[in-house]
């Protein structure tokens, strides 16, 4: 294989939907810490699989809030998997500053994130100013994840369609799940699956192997999972 060939390869592997996330969660307790001086501990509870879990400790006890992790934000997570340039940075930095603001009033004596003011009413308003600079940046990246979503909207016909042109490739319905499955003279071998009550997915390492095949099929997997439950 060519040196140039071996580099566009290495190239299309990318980290699994919960590696990015997990990327996701240290990236926002790292910049707590650095620009809030907040000590943060972020996963998911396993009760509570839908939403992300942020533990906060001011010394004296430890405080637990969740997040939702609706759509929108497993379309972001999505988005940063496929690499999109500085989209990583701006969310993350987005996620530790609405948390910072969640978190302002109660944070002890000498304790202050690193935008607060020493004068009360000064901080307040500091306060105020950045949490309008921030619904206002949530609601434009929320637009532009519906449209984004809109526009690659695929349904189960149109999903099987595109599968059914790839040579042995079809795809099964489970209880849960749609299968993309490759069906070969000794076995029917599992390539990815879909969850039907959710966005989620998963990638077998049978079509990480098929090179050739990566970069087409799991955009089309990556997009059918994106489109709404009720849409597909």
């Amino acid at each position: 294989m060519k040196k140039k060939q071996k580099q566009k390869l290495l190239k299309q592997f990318r980290p699994n939907f919960e590696q990015v996330r997990l990327e996701l969660f240290n990236e926002i307790v790292l910049k707590a810490k650095k620009d809030y001086n907040l000590m943060l501990d972020i996963f998911i509870d396993p009760k509570k699989k839908e939403d992300m879990t942020v533990a906060f400790n001011n010394g004296a006890q430890v405080q637990q809030f969740t997040v939702p992790m609706d759509e929108n934000f497993n379309t972001v997570v999505k988005r940063i998997q496929k690499q999109e340039k500085g989209l990583l940075e701006r969310f993350s930095t987005n996620l530790a500053d609405s948390i910072a603001s969640y978190l302002q009033p109660n944070l002890p004596q000498g304790l202050s994130s690193t935008t607060a003011k020493e004068d009360k009413a000064a901080e307040e308003k500091e306060v105020k100013k950045e949490t309008a600079a921030l619904e206002e940046l949530e609601t434009k990246t929320t637009e532009n994840d519906s449209n984004k979503t809109s526009a690659k909207s695929m349904t189960f016909d149109n999903f099987t369609e595109a599968m059914a042109k790839f040579p042995k490739f079809a795809v099964n319905k489970t209880a849960t799940s749609y299968e993309l499955v490759e069906k070969t003279p000794k076995e029917e071998r599992l390539l990815a699956t879909v969850a039907k009550d959710s966005n989620e997915f998963t990638i077998e390492k049978a079509l990480d192997r098929k090179y050739k095949l990566k970069t087409e099929v799991i955009p089309l997997i990556e997009d059918f999972a994106a489109t709404p439950v009720a849409n597909r």
